[in-house]
């Protein structure tokens, strides 16, 4: 007989903890090959060692290893929850930021130019700057609505904007503002420039634990959750975007090993989506050469290959 994948059950937590343990410890020693980010000083001064890891389930289990409940900055791991809030307002917005994966860097300006300031997907800065402007157009506070989907998916738990690091990001955002300024020369963006980057640094400022952003995500794994207005179809397409360019140049290299769609942060953190079963988060400072999480990545491998999860 064959199992509808959406209605497996999940494992139960003993088993669960068991695969998140040694997943912990394989994700651990490959962040000794990593270096934490310095592109924004605020993250520099995060300890490497720092590891916590995850496992949200469509079931309702939550297990969780490591520094699970200490805060980290999410970064890019906002772009996706910006990207989900835009679209229960309009899902049409597809159409602004495009869905296609790209080799280059996720900040380049080049690439912007090219394509005549159109971003390649809402994943790479520039997309997920228009992402921004147009929620930002939508509801007045794109910070506040990102917020709010993390807090609706996680509620009880503390998500909050690190006002350290927002500053930390401010301050050094040049290549931002430089992507910013081609959007606006190509009539990408409906706000102005100054409140459009304060607005992107605050949420990409955003600080949660593992837990959280496990548990948020959730509804992207559980087509039954109604913590979001998103469609099933439109569902299925941000999990496409995420599995072809969550992971910038990595994203095939991720597919090929792992097979789940997965979003980074410099953070350091990482979180990756099985249709149907649950999601995972790991936060691990140590970046590898792609910009990902050295452990996370490694982890969530690891703890992919235990599970048999993979939309393969």
């Amino acid at each position: 007989m064959v199992t509808d994948l959406m209605t497996k059950p999940a494992h139960d937590d003993g088993i669960l903890s068991e695969w998140l343990e040694e997943a912990v410890e394989v994700g651990a020693r490959a962040a000794e090959r990593g270096r934490v980010s310095t592109q924004i000083p605020a993250l520099s001064e995060v300890t490497p060692s720092r590891f916590g890891m995850a496992v949200a389930t469509t079931d309702g289990q939550l297990v969780h290893a490591g520094d699970s409940a200490e805060p980290f900055s999410i970064q890019s791991l906002s772009k996706l929850f910006a990207l989900c809030a835009l679209l229960e307002h309009d899902p049409r917005s597809w159409a602004q930021v495009g869905w296609h994966p790209t080799n280059a860097h996720f900040n380049s300006v080049a690439e912007l130019e090219r394509s005549g300031g159109r971003p390649a997907n809402p994943f790479v800065n520039a997309g997920a700057l228009v992402v921004t402007d147009r929620l930002l157009e939508r509801t007045g506070d794109a910070v506040s609505a990102t917020l709010d989907l993390l807090r609706r998916g996680s509620p009880g738990r503390v998500v909050e904007v690190d006002q350290s690091v927002a500053m930390s990001e401010m301050i050094a955002d040049h290549r931002n503002s430089a992507l910013a300024h081609v959007l606006a020369e190509h009539g990408r963006l409906t706000c102005g420039i100054e409140r459009l980057l304060a607005q992107y640094c605050q949420q990409c400022a955003i600080a949660a634990d593992v837990q959280t952003v496990a548990s948020a995500a959730l509804f992207l794994a559980d087509r039954t959750r109604s913590s979001t207005e998103l469609t099933l179809s439109t569902v299925r397409r941000i999990n496409a975007v995420l599995l072809t360019s969550g992971m910038y140049g990595a994203a095939g290299d991720i597919a090929y090993r792992i097979g789940l769609p997965a979003k980074s942060g410099i953070g350091g953190g990482v979180v990756a989506i099985m249709p149907g079963r649950g999601t995972v988060c790991v936060w691990s400072p140590p970046l590898d050469s792609d910009g990902n999480s050295a452990g996370g990545v490694a982890a969530i491998e690891r703890f992919a290959e235990l599970a048999g999860w993979s939309v393969f």
